[in-house]
């Protein structure tokens, strides 16, 4: 039996609570994105400044900057724009396009039995998203995965955090702003490099099978693993 007690949830998205294959989606979604713009920057460049403006979010370990300052800094200076005058081009896209990627996704199931659990048991409950997509999208993913964004205390977005993963001072991050130690803090996903990683500041972890990404290819750590319906379970009689 589990000895220690948590307070939190923390649960990925992407391959966790929603089937996608990222390495079809992003380029789908960088296509459709550069297509959108190509009466205004030129499709290929636009695609490299947005690489390369994500990279330089995700790298970022300023705290004083949100990742939606650095993302717009960046790619504004590479386009050589003002964000005034991409922003409203930008909120349309979102609301009109990417909605269209949804075909890349699919539900998965139990996804909706953990977080039910999770509810049960009275934890507060944190979707621990890579910030690198606006509010929006990160609304709009989860409506792919047919679930409710009422359901979480927190969402991490690229508007409202300073740190990306794998950076220790994101999952830091999350839990003062639930205003819990990381100790009583459990963080499910499907990425070793950037999920697992939360062990090392004291959260527990769970890896979710299924879609596991492991990009180092090193030998999975010792860690509490299993399927969404094993963590739901696990929710249910161990915390």
């Amino acid at each position: 039996m589990n000895q220690r007690r948590y307070d939190a949830l923390l649960i990925d998205l992407d391959g966790t609570l929603l089937q996608i294959d990222l390495k079809k989606f992003i380029p789908a979604y960088i296509e459709t994105l550069a297509k959108y713009f190509a009466k205004h920057f030129q499709p290929e460049k636009l695609a490299r400044d947005l690489l390369a403006a994500t990279q330089a979010t995700i790298k970022n370990n300023e705290p004083a900057l949100t990742n939606e300052t650095v993302f717009y800094n960046d790619f504004c200076r590479r386009l050589g724009v003002d964000r005034a005058a991409i922003d409203p081009l930008i909120k349309k896209f979102y609301r009109d396009e990417f909605p269209r990627l949804r075909s890349w996704s699919r539900p998965r199931p139990h996804a909706a039995a953990v977080l039910g659990a999770a509810q049960r048991r009275g934890l507060k409950m944190v979707l621990a998203t890579q910030p690198i997509f606006p509010h929006s999208a990160i609304i709009e993913r989860l409506a792919w995965g047919g679930l409710d964004p009422a359901c979480f205390d927190l969402i991490t977005t690229l508007e409202n955090m300073h740190f990306c993963k794998p950076h220790l001072e994101y999952y830091l991050e999350i839990a003062r702003k639930i205003d819990l130690p990381p100790e009583r803090c459990l963080m499910a996903g499907n990425n070793v490099q950037e999920d697992l990683c939360a062990a090392k500041v004291g959260l527990g972890v769970f890896l979710v099978e299924g879609e596991v990404i492991n990009c180092g290819q090193e030998p999975l750590p010792a860690v509490v693993q299993g399927t969404l319906k094993d963590l739901a379970a696990y929710i249910e009689k161990e915390l």
